[in-house]
């Protein structure tokens, strides 16, 4: 029972978006990067921003030498099948061939207006198909394999089995409504000898016979999907010995699955290591978990992977994260993709659905401790076996029957009353599956008085909400109540696990030949004492070893416990004594702070646009001009205080004449700040006290190919998420041994933030602190490392610290040479570090690029759903499609910052 080793096999794969010029030396150092860290391998992923030819001659060269790092570290280097995503569309290539290549839907008009689209009409109406000229018909087959001919062969012919596989992402039927296809007519005739076109009405009006016609439709359009798409390339990959992952769109509910795939878990059968993505902070009602594990454990395929962490901002705690990943494993996620690893956040790409999840963070350094748990948590759960007694069938075939590209509120309904039975299930604490009816078409079977899928055996089968069925599964269970086998409709006859009495854990169970696991989690920010009626161990995650426990234990908030039974009688831990740090604390050393600038007065063409002007309205300005723009920025800061050296950081600043009082300045490159696009040269000669102003001036111009993505990425998201700029203009900082003066115009917000309303000046660097509101203490901007110094009582007969983490990732205490990290919001034993009585302690607080970075002025303050838009106060691009611009604040949000 060695918990200890992690196989790299079990470490996460992020996705590493290749978003800049490439560059094969510093693919090799970031991947050297990840490796340090305890990263298990990466997707090479084509993203916006790419400033070198996808799949070109220099892309391939970046790939070869991803695959040898990859090789020499024991790490795996696997491939992403598109430009951006949705995959598919082959960066433009195969839609390129024409109508009969492209994405389509089916609509109807009362006056027959469409005749180059026209397909038939039904009473008084007509019926014909809208094209998406961006995006693929995913039902044809010979177009998925134009697809394979174009993406997936150059890799293979150039590497063989060198990389590890594909991710495809969010491939998709239709996100617009009724799917139409030029293969329908006939696919549906074949199967079911009946013509398609007469029956067209009733997929929009509940005309006779509308529930068959749907069922029959969309088993159709799932069928074609699985066999067009999926397992096309799931047989190609296999083939060859290469593995398929990735995840489809859209997976979270009934409505959302009709009309992007039709039913999700059909299509999880053709993935060597099926996935999910989850991105944002909110949990839920768990069912897109249920149902990819489902069909995972029933045929078989021991790894599941998660695409998670996208949209939660830069200020998310490690607790947060852990606790997010850990709702997912527990209902049977096992192998990590964090989104995302940014190549370089220069630009727009400092904005893609944070938070960064790489190196440009300050808690980069402490992360490996982060990985390590949440890796060696995946391996414990997926070399244990899950033997659930409950299969529930899916009821994705009655969703169908209400489905009619309207409103829709009975399939919402129906979900609804659902996820009340899941929910019912996870407080009772009994291990379930989901039947999907295809899947089980394919693979169930009755062996005596229980159905099998697969390599699971199920002794009670439940059917709530399923109103309709197709003719195999009433066969099936036909079979099974015959042979004595039992059906219920709730679950109210079951009888609840005994393993604990809270129903607010969630619970899962793994067997191996030698040991059983039972693992808890609480995902809430509450802190909870439950009892656990387990006679074990703890698994201290961290560091892989066995330890004993309490009952009733306390968790954490978003923690979690992991028990490997036994019959031993536990050893009772010690009393807990609780230390507080207190009062003032000494700065230690220089500190590397930070004022972000991102409000300019600014120019086009001599003429004044703005005064006070948020700079991410400049280069969106000037490109909806189409043409060519002589841009000049003024910036203003008032310095109380000019440290001996003052970092002026801007991207690409070979582009700008720079100038600081009407002075030009030698741009004297001094290395980077926080990411290697953020470039610094020091202005400390050229400051003066009192108002100091800082110019830029650019002759702005894109090519017109960015023009022409522009509008075409306004569109449909497979332009947008591709689209890169030649010129970009972006928020500048100044950096170094300073304070941040601010005024007292401070307001309390929801989410641990605050609001300033003030100017901020230079003023000399801050001797002490106290540990809590630190942004109030001349750190509003900080983002790295800030060391202090002070003392602490250790008292009591098991003194731990007790930290309450606000903006902070990591947290390293040092007392005498003894250091202790942690990363999470928990008791921190210190008793093997100190002494009893007053300690000298040392602390270093390591932050996120949250206050840094932003977003900075919403109105609401702090987001827990952060994208592109999140940061524009106009709109452009990147929010044109949301149906209002989030409300905006001048203020400034920014997040608490301390520990106590």
């Amino acid at each position: 029972m060695n918990f200890k080793n992690i196989s790299d096999k079990y470490r996460p794969i992020p996705f590493w978006s290749w978003n800049e010029k490439l560059d094969t030396e510093e693919t090799r150092s970031q991947i050297k990067k990840m490796h340090d860290v305890g990263i298990g391998g990466f997707f090479m992923h084509a993203r916006g921003g790419l400033q070198t030819e996808y799949m070109g001659e220099e892309w391939f060269e970046n790939v070869s030498v991803s695959i040898d790092e990859a090789e020499k570290l024991g790490m795996g280097a696997w491939a992403y099948d598109e430009n951006g995503w949705p995959s598919g569309f082959g960066n433009g290539f195969v839609n390129g061939h024409g109508i009969d290549y492209q994405q389509k839907y089916l609509r109807f008009e009362k006056e027959f207006t469409h005749k180059e689209t026209a397909i038939c009409q039904i009473g008084d109406l007509y019926f014909y198909y809208d094209v998406n000229p961006f995006y693929v018909d995913t039902l044809d087959e010979k177009i998925i394999a134009k697809f394979i001919e174009c993406t997936y062969e150059p890799y293979y012919q150039k590497y063989k089995n060198s990389i590890e596989g594909f991710f495809t992402d969010e491939p998709q039927v239709s996100r617009n409504g009724i799917p139409w296809s030029f293969v329908m007519v006939s696919e549906y005739q074949n199967r079911y000898n009946d013509d398609l076109l007469s029956h067209l009405d009733a997929l929009f009006f509940e005309v006779d016979g509308y529930k068959e016609v749907r069922v029959n439709f969309w088993k159709m359009v799932t069928d074609l999907f699985s066999s067009a798409y999926m397992k096309q390339i799931y047989d190609w990959c296999d083939e060859r010995g290469l593995k398929l992952t990735g995840h489809l769109v859209l997976e979270e509910t009934f409505l959302s699955q009709l009309p992007s795939n039709g039913a999700c878990m059909p299509h999880y059968e053709y993935f060597h290591i099926p996935g999910m993505d989850w991105l944002g902070r909110g949990i839920s009602d768990g069912l897109t978990m249920h149902q990819l594990s489902s069909v995972a454990q029933q045929l078989g395929k021991k790894q599941v992977l998660s695409e998670t962490f996208a949209c939660c901002g830069h200020n998310i705690s490690f607790s947060e994260l852990k606790g997010m990943y850990e709702w997912q494993m527990v209902r049977g996620v096992n192998l990590l993709c964090q989104h995302l690893e940014g190549y370089s956040n220069r630009g727009i790409r400092k904005r893609d659905y944070p938070p960064a999840m790489y190196c440009q963070q300050p808690w980069w350094s402490e992360y490996k401790h982060f990985v390590d748990a949440m890796s060696r948590e995946g391996m414990i759960l997926t070399e244990g076996k899950i033997k659930p007694e409950i299969l529930v069938i899916h009821p994705q075939t009655s969703a169908w029957t209400l489905y009619d590209a309207g409103e829709n509120a009975g399939i919402n309904e129906k979900f609804a009353r659902f996820i009340n039975l899941i929910h019912e299930l996870e407080e009772k604490h009994l291990p379930f599956h989901l039947g999907d009816e295809t899947i089980m078409e394919r693979h169930a079977r009755v062996v005596e008085d229980r159905i099998e899928i697969g390599f699971q055996s199920y002794k009670y089968v439940i059917t709530a909400e399923c109103d309709v069925l197709l003719p195999t599964t009433e066969k099936i269970l036909s079979e099974f109540t015959t042979n004595g086998g039992i059906i219920l409709d709730c679950a109210n006859s079951l009888d609840e696990n005994s393993v604990t009495t809270d129903k607010s854990l969630t619970y899962t169970l793994r067997e191996n030949d030698k040991y059983k696991v039972h693992y808890f989690t609480n995902t809430s920010v509450e802190r909870k004492r439950s009892e656990i009626l387990v006679n074990g161990l703890k698994v201290n995650i961290e560091i892989g070893e066995l330890e004993p426990f309490e009952s009733p234990y306390e968790f954490e908030p978003w923690g979690s416990l992991m028990v490997v039974e036994t019959e031993d009688t536990p050893q009772m831990p010690l009393k807990d004594s609780e230390v507080r740090l207190s009062g003032t604390f000494a700065i230690k050393g220089k500190i590397e702070n930070s004022i972000t600038l991102d409000k300019c007065d600014y120019y086009f063409d001599g003429e004044l646009q703005e005064k006070d002007g948020y700079v991410l309205n400049i280069a969106e300005r000037a490109n909806e001009l189409a043409r060519p723009v002589k841009i000049h920025q003024e910036y203003f800061v008032t310095a109380n205080y000019i440290p001996e050296k003052l970092y002026l950081v801007c991207e690409t600043p070979e582009i700008f004449k720079i100038y600081v009082n009407g002075i030009e300045v030698e741009f004297k490159d001094e290395g980077y700040f926080r990411d290697i696009s953020f470039r610094k040269t020091d202005i400390s000669k050229y400051l003066i006290l009192g108002k100091n102003t800082i110019s830029f001036d650019c002759n702005f111009v894109q090519s017109e190919t960015v023009y022409e993505n522009i509008r075409k990425s306004k569109l449909f998201e497979s332009e947008k998420n591709k689209l890169f700029y030649d010129m970009e203009i972006e928020a500048i900082y100044l950096a170094g041994d300073f304070s941040v003066g601010t005024d007292d115009n401070w307001e309390k917000l929801d989410k641990n933030a605050v609001r300033y309303t003030g100017d901020f000046t230079i003023e000399e660097p801050k001797s002490e602190i106290t540990l809590s509101n630190i942004e109030q203490q001349g750190f509003p901007f900080f983002s790295g490392e800030l060391t202090v110094e002070g003392t602490v009582d250790v008292l009591g007969e098991n003194p731990y610290l007790m930290l309450d983490l606000k903006g902070i990732n990591a947290v390293r205490i040092k007392i005498g040479n003894n250091e202790k990290i942690t990363l999470y919001n928990e008791k921190i034993p210190i008793l093997d570090i100190a002494e009893k009585g007053r300690n000298k302690i040392e602390i270093t607080l390591i932050n996120n690029l949250r206050n840094l970075l932003g977003p900075h002025h919403l109105e609401i303050g702090e987001s827990y759903g952060v994208g592109p838009g999140s940061f524009f106060k106009e709109r452009c691009v990147w929010n044109y499609t949301w149906k209002q611009l989030e409300k905006w604040n001048e203020g400034y949000c920014f997040v608490e910052t301390g520990v106590c």
